[in-house]
């Protein structure tokens, strides 16, 4: 037989193959099916997905401008905003805006966030104020007040409260509401006087202040004494779930650290203490030594924060735990600041939305819980006095 022969005999028989297989004559044709049918469903599902995929994305791209559309088109409030904010862009800005913020935590928190609303207003040529029912109007004569809301507010974001944003300083056209704490004084760097002016307590409220200031510490005032003020905050932020928000209660060590380092550079001083535990207080804050004879320490025994707050502004220098309650008692003092190093615990919710150095003034100075940098260097040089001695003493023999 001829190789044409054979070539021709394996291709007919290949081809007969491929005929039983199309007619379902073969074990295989079964299989095929199944495999065909899958492959069919696996091409459906890739193109739904595909379809998912780019509305999606289209929605991602498009749907700022989809949703204005449709709010221009059914809200005759939203429309007038519109028109309104492209009448400002195109009067070449010469209509007022204005900037407030919706408020959040304590009076510390409430403090914090209306000294930079003033600075953010100031550095956009806005107008800012709070609504005249705002819980600060209780405690100091703030100018920045009005009944009625501002039109058309659009609301802008701060989602990391203790960190400055510089976006803050250049605002969107249009009257603004600030969501968040808006917590770093680098945002009213540039108008001290001006907020010191805005937090001017009430007539009343200073005067009861500085009669129960002088009630506690005004024998030693007479002595020429200064006085240091020590807030320890404990209550809430030892509760599990603000440790796990990153708060934390500055321990022993650190005010003991704190006192000794103020009175290296104040030494005739009495230390004032405040707290929402203050049995804590007097059990562990130990008068330290000066001339080998107890510094005093005054404990306040009032049961309104506010009051202890107002006498924290009085006193001249200040010793922070953590919070801006004492935050702002000690800017309000403007004397020497200590606060805690070690807040906010690492890694935590808190931490990731702290910036220290714009939290902090930079002037003020941190501080552990463990030895001071003096005591660590004097510790090492006694050690290695004795070593050297030691060995002296061991080449001699």
């Amino acid at each position: 037989m001829t190789p044409w022969n054979v070539l021709r005999l394996h291709s007919t028989g290949a081809l007969a193959q491929l005929n039983r297989i199309e007619s379902g004559d073969t074990p295989y044709s079964s299989q095929g099916a199944m495999f065909n049918q899958m492959l069919r469903h696996w091409r459906t599902l890739a193109r739904l997905t595909c379809g998912v995929a780019l509305v999606c994305f289209l929605l991602w791209v498009y749907w700022r401008p989809a949703v204005h559309a449709y709010k221009f088109v059914l809200s005759a409030e939203y429309r007038r905003c519109v028109l309104q904010s492209r009448n400002y862009e195109l009067e070449e800005k010469s209509t007022p805006l204005y900037v407030t913020l919706e408020y959040h935590g304590r009076l510390g928190n409430w403090m914090y966030s209306y000294a930079s609303l003033l600075g953010i207003a100031k550095a956009n040529a806005y107008i800012p104020y709070l609504s005249s029912s705002h819980p600060l109007v209780s405690y100091f004569s703030l100018t920045k007040i009005q009944a009625n809301e501002a039109e058309c507010l659009q609301k802008v974001y701060d989602d990391l409260p203790c960190t400055y944003n510089p976006d803050f300083m250049n605002l969107p056209a249009g009257n603004i509401s600030i969501d968040g704490y808006v917590q770093s004084w680098k945002y009213f760097r540039f108008m001290d006087e001006e907020i010191r002016r805005e937090f001017k307590m009430h007539a009343h409220l200073k005067t009861a202040a500085r009669e129960q200031f002088w009630g506690y510490v005004g024998k030693y005032l007479k002595e020429g004494r200064l006085i240091i003020s020590i807030h320890v905050r404990r209550g809430d932020v030892l509760r599990p779930e603000a440790r796990r928000l990153g708060f934390t209660a500055a321990p022993k060590a650190y005010f003991d650290n704190a006192m000794n380092y103020m009175l290296e550079r104040y030494p005739h001083s009495v230390f004032f203490v405040t707290s929402d535990d203050i049995h804590w207080c007097k059990e562990n804050i130990i008068p330290p030594q000066k001339n080998g004879m107890p510094v005093p320490i005054v404990f306040s025994s009032s049961t309104t924060s506010w009051e202890d707050f107002a006498m924290l502004t009085l006193c001249n220098h200040s010793i922070l735990s953590v919070g801006t309650f004492g935050w702002w008692s000690a800017w309000l003092a403007n004397g020497h600041v200590v606060y805690y190093k070690e807040f906010p615990l690492p890694d935590t919710k808190i931490d990731f939305e702290t910036n220290k150095e714009d939290y902090f003034p930079t002037h003020w100075v941190a501080l552990s819980s463990s030895q001071s940098s003096k005591h660590l260097n004097l510790y090492f040089y006694f050690l290695f006095i004795l070593l050297e001695f030691c060995l002296n003493q061991l080449f001699q023999c």
